[in-house]
């Protein structure tokens, strides 16, 4: 499972869903301890529809921009 924050302007989880294929989904959001607010997105790799070639790509075409989780 990867997981990523994403932090941008005028963000919502609904606004980010729809940039998400359906391997990947929002799971929550808030603001950070600078007062940002963010999106958490996670999913699973599959077929091409990748967090590093697809998934931060198309939300940075949003003007969003993503922070993977590095869970180890």
């Amino acid at each position: 499972m990867r997981r990523a924050f994403i932090y941008g302007n005028d963000i919502t989880p609904e606004r980010i869903e729809r940039y998400l294929p359906g391997n990947y989904q929002v799971v929550g959001n808030g603001k950070d301890i600078d007062g940002r607010d963010f999106v958490l997105i996670e999913g699973e790799d599959n077929a091409g529809w990748t967090m590093d070639d697809y998934v931060l790509p198309r939300l940075a075409s949003g003007l969003w921009f993503g922070e993977e989780i590095d869970e180890h």
